[in-house]
């Protein structure tokens, strides 16, 4: 009896000791990404402005925005992003950005697609051989050019990506794996802007 009893106690001690505690029950449950705005969805694009460059004489730019507390990867052109550095004497350096910042201009891989769906999105321009992936930190954002033809034509603009901890490989048509869109729709381009 006094054995069972030993036993008994010995085997309570040995379960409550390996037993999952609720603080780390909780710490668990909220290991999955969560909403920096709550009201808003976890990645989304939103326009910028309508302007001209040298690449793109009707440019849309467009504002992808990470709103999760997880980093996330998207597909780039094989240039490295840089930005211009105003010198004090006037003049203008040209840096290499080496890490990821929010708001950086970046030649990003995008899909179009109808905005009737009735095919699967397609690249919207040739991606060559090779890319570039660019991670977009928690609350991040990065910025891109959009030929207004695209929005004229009636497609609308998805952006393939991965999280972080699902690899780099496979971003721009999900090959193999889980595919992510955020989409920016033609119809949230301002009427004025299509018009033009």
């Amino acid at each position: 009896m006094k054995t069972t009893s030993l036993i008994m106690t010995i085997m309570s001690a040995l379960l409550s000791a390996f037993a999952i505690n609720p603080a780390q029950d909780s710490s668990i449950s909220r290991a999955g990404c969560t909403l920096i705005e709550k009201n808003r969805s976890a990645q989304f694009i939103t326009f910028i402005t309508h302007e001209g460059t040298s690449e793109s004489p009707s440019g849309v730019w467009l504002r992808l925005r990470n709103n999760t507390n997880c980093a996330i990867i998207v597909e780039t052109d094989d240039v490295s992003p840089a930005r211009l550095n105003r010198l004090p004497n006037g003049g203008v350096r040209v840096e290499r950005i080496t890490t990821s910042e929010d708001g950086v201009r970046l030649p990003l891989h995008y899909l179009i697609q109808d905005t009737r769906r009735w095919r699967a999105p397609e690249q919207a321009y040739g991606w060559g051989d090779s890319a570039f992936t660019y991670e977009i930190l928690a609350g991040q954002s990065v910025v891109f050019n959009v030929p207004l033809t695209r929005f004229k034509k009636g497609y609308d603009v998805a952006v393939p990506f991965n999280y972080v901890w699902e690899g780099s490989t496979s971003v721009g048509m999900g090959v193999g794996g889980v595919v992510h869109r955020v989409y920016f729709l033609a119809e949230e381009l301002p009427k004025v802007v299509r018009r033009e």
